[in-house]
C-alpha cells in the first residue's frame, strides 16, 4: 500500500513539473525581418494541456508572474528568424477562446504575451536571428481556430 502511493506520488509530482518543450520541429518557417515588415498570418490552433506557470520555470529563471492558463506541450510554430537586427518584432495571437502567447527567441530567452487590442501580444527588441519558437494557449483547457501574426518594424 505504501509503495502505491509513493508511486501515486511521484507520478503526481512529475506532472505538475511538467513545462512546454523548447524543441524545434521539422516545419520551420522562414522570414526574415525586411519580409515581415507587411505582417504574416498563419492559422493555428490555440490550445493547452500544461497549466502554466509550471514549476521548473522558476528554478530556471524564468519570469513567471506574466503567465498563466494553458499551453502546448511542443511549440505551435517555429520561425527560422534571418535579417532581424534593424527590426523590432511583435508577435500577435487572436482568438475566441482567450488566448495565451509565450515566445522563447533563439537566445533562450522567453517573452510572454500582454493582453492588447483584443489579442495577445509579444513585442522583442532585438530579436536574434535563428529559431523562434511560438506556443499559442488558452486560458482554459479548450481548443479553438487561431491566428498567428508576425510584424516587423523599423527601429
Amino acid at each position: 500500500m505504501i509503495r502505491y502511493i509513493a508511486i501515486l506520488l511521484f507520478i503526481g509530482s512529475s506532472a505538475a513539473a511538467q513545462c512546454p518543450e523548447p524543441v524545434l520541429g521539422p516545419g520551420e518557417i522562414a522570414a526574415s525581418g525586411p519580409e515581415l515588415i507587411s505582417p504574416q498570418h498563419w492559422p493555428v490552433i490555440a490550445e493547452g494541456q500544461i497549466a502554466v506557470p509550471c514549476e521548473d520555470w522558476g528554478s530556471q529563471g524564468v519570469q513567471t508572474d506574466r503567465i498563466d492558463g494553458f499551453l502546448p506541450d511542443r511549440p505551435t510554430a517555429v520561425f527560422d528568424l534571418d535579417e532581424m537586427a534593424p527590426h523590432i518584432l511583435m508577435v500577435m495571437a487572436q482568438a475566441q477562446c482567450d488566448p495565451r502567447l509565450a515566445v522563447r527567441t533563439a537566445d533562450g530567452l522567453w517573452h510572454f504575451g500582454e493582453r492588447a487590442n483584443g489579442r495577445q501580444e509579444v513585442t522583442v527588441w532585438g530579436a536574434p536571428d535563428g529559431p523562434l519558437q511560438v506556443w499559442v494557449g488558452a486560458g482554459t483547457q479548450m481548443q479553438c481556430e487561431a491566428q498567428l501574426t508576425l510584424e516587423t518594424f523599423d527601429r
